[in-house]
């Protein structure tokens, strides 16, 4: 699946010059944020708990038309899930996460799927938003561990994640993490970057793979959002998100 994504990648820069151009596309999700103000995240630090999802599911049913919401809970902590559908129905699932003790990181989720379906730029494959519970379980870990497992017991497979927080202690700004294997890595950071360079000096790096450490099973591509440069930022993830899906 992964050789097939890189496949996807150099097709689309093949056929630019017959459609919409990634570069087009990543123009225009630049000047989509240019002076856009950041409206979740006030809301997302006044709420906490029910109030909090509740607050994300108005926005994710109402606002971002997601085709469907489920919360799945595990020793009394709820994380949020919603999907929307790609163009190609045997495509693959993608997710994008934060957590819920990150309103600002949670933000730049919604504010990713805000300028897709805003600018009306289909994605081939599924996307799913995750907002996860940060309080550990009573295996000690947090409500990821929960999500794996569903998603394990419906034998699905998640591409990637793309993991979102801002102030990491070891995640730097500016910089895409990349946890997959190097040779992988490597073909997706060359061909990825060019389309990025626009939009600043966004760099790209090698991470753990896999990640002991983390409880969701899959690929992860951290960022670390930078609040000072929030919608920069968002729309660097935005193109990002783009461009993989």
């Amino acid at each position: 699946m992964k050789r097939i994504l890189l496949i996807a990648l150099v097709v689309l820069a093949a056929a630019s010059c017959k459609k919409i151009t990634p570069e087009t596309r990543i123009a225009e999700i630049n000047r989509f944020f240019q002076g856009k103000e950041d409206v979740h995240t006030p809301k997302l630090q006044q709420y906490q708990g029910k109030k909090q999802l509740d607050y994300l599911n108005l926005i994710l049913d109402g606002e971002l038309d997601a085709a469907t919401i489920w919360v799945v809970e595990a020793d009394g902590q709820s994380s949020m899930l919603a999907e929307f559908p790609g163009s190609d129905k045997k495509g693959d699932l993608t997710m994008i996460s934060a957590s819920l003790d990150d309103p600002q990181a949670c933000s730049a989720v919604l504010e990713a799927m805000e300028a897709l379906k805003q600018l009306k730029i289909q994605h081939k494959n599924t996307i799913r938003t995750l907002f996860y519970a940060p309080a550990p379980d009573s295996t000690g870990q947090n409500g990821l561990a929960a999500v794996n497992d569903e998603l394990r017991s419906f034998e699905e497979l998640i591409l990637f994640d793309i993991e979102l927080t801002t102030g990491s202690e070891t995640v730097p700004t500016k910089t895409f993490v990349i946890e997959e294997k190097p040779d992988f890595a490597r073909q997706l950071i060359e061909i990825i970057q060019p389309y990025m360079a626009p939009l600043g000096d966004y760099q790209f790096e090698q991470g753990i793979y896999p990640n002991p450490s983390w409880p969701l099973k899959t690929s992860i591509y951290r960022y670390n959002v930078d609040p000072g440069d929030f919608q920069k930022d968002v729309a660097a993830v935005t193109s990002f998100a783009y461009l993989l899906n």
